[in-house]
């Protein structure tokens, strides 16, 4: 008995064990559902007469060439300075990207604005004192664009980043190849699908092809930049040290981002589902609706003999 007890509890250890390793620390933080804006068709309820056939699709494609976007800012007595002070930090980034594979012509430069900065200078009178703002320097700012070809030189372009003083990675932005053709492949495997649910319908005995029919369809396109969240996983303090009033100083808790790409629970068709880096992801859905068409009455027929002696046929409707 003892050893059914003991097999019992190791076996109840272990499935709590598993479903918190399932879980992950983003559940910590319960609005991070994302699911809540993935772009899915609304289902819509037939009445009696009607008959809804759905197919949502989802396509998952790795970016051709992705364009990495630094701000700098550089400040600086006179125009000169802070210019020469910014095309020296520029011309280090340049030479630290070649070590990356980045040749020159993936660089392009954007000056964004040059503003003077005023400092507040105090001015002492025999029976007062006035503050009066004063021009103290200029600062500038330059946006850097980084053209790359494979994800996984993104590391190589911060480091050279960081050597050059630049740690400001504003986005990453994401382009693929003949999109249009992708967009067609997905809708063709929507249409194959939707097809199949027509013919199971078919089965039963409905037969859908005597039916008013429309359709409807939408699409998407999700880029990463809309699907990174954040979550902070942490535990407060026991309620011990509170009713015991012993002071305690909170700590800033850490804050973790990571990419959650659209749910696959509402999709019936997902092409390239495994994925191991952020991805373009092209959403598909088309909706069917089938109509029971009235019945109209048959129209009923009547004769009538003519002062001639002919029967004539005469439609009542």
């Amino acid at each position: 008995m003892k050893k059914i007890i003991i097999t019992l509890f190791l076996s109840i250890i272990y499935i709590y064990s598993a479903n918190a390793q399932v879980m992950g620390a983003s559940q910590y933080n319960s609005s991070n559902d994302s699911s809540k804006n993935d772009p899915v068709s609304e289902i819509l309820i037939p009445n009696n007469d009607e008959i809804l056939i759905s197919v949502n699709g989802l396509m998952n494609v790795v970016a051709d060439s992705y364009v990495a976007t630094f701000n700098l800012i550089q400040v600086g007595e006179t125009t000169d300075d802070v210019d020469r002070r910014m095309n020296d930090r520029i011309d280090l980034f340049r030479n630290n990207l070649r070590y990356a594979g980045i040749s020159g012509r993936d660089i392009k430069i954007d000056l964004v604005s040059v503003v003077p900065n005023y400092d507040i200078q105090t001015e002492t009178k025999i029976f007062s004192k006035s503050y009066n703002e004063q021009p103290a320097g200029f600062e500038m700012q330059k946006s850097i664009c980084v053209s790359y070809s494979q994800s996984g030189q993104l590391e190589a372009i911060m480091t050279a980043a960081m050597k050059s003083e630049i740690y400001d990675l504003v986005k990453c932005d994401y382009f693929v190849k003949d999109i249009s053709s992708l967009k067609d492949s997905l809708r063709n495997a929507c249409m194959n699908e939707i097809n199949k649910k027509v013919k199971s319908y078919e089965i039963t005995g409905i037969k859908l092809e005597s039916m008013k029919k429309s359709i409807a369809d939408n699409n998407f396109t999700i880029l990463p930049l809309s699907r990174y969240y954040s979550y902070q996983a942490f535990a407060r303090p026991s309620l011990n040290s509170i009713k015991r009033k012993y002071a305690f100083n909170e700590v800033v808790k850490s804050t973790t981002k990571y990419y959650q790409p659209i749910n696959y629970a509402m999709y019936d068709i997902i092409l390239n589902p495994v994925i191991t880096e952020p991805v373009v992801q092209l959403s598909y859905s088309v909706t069917i609706k089938y109509i029971q068409q009235e019945n109209k009455p048959a129209d009923k027929a009547c004769y009538m003999l003519t002062p001639s002696g002919e029967m004539k046929q005469i439609i009542l409707k």
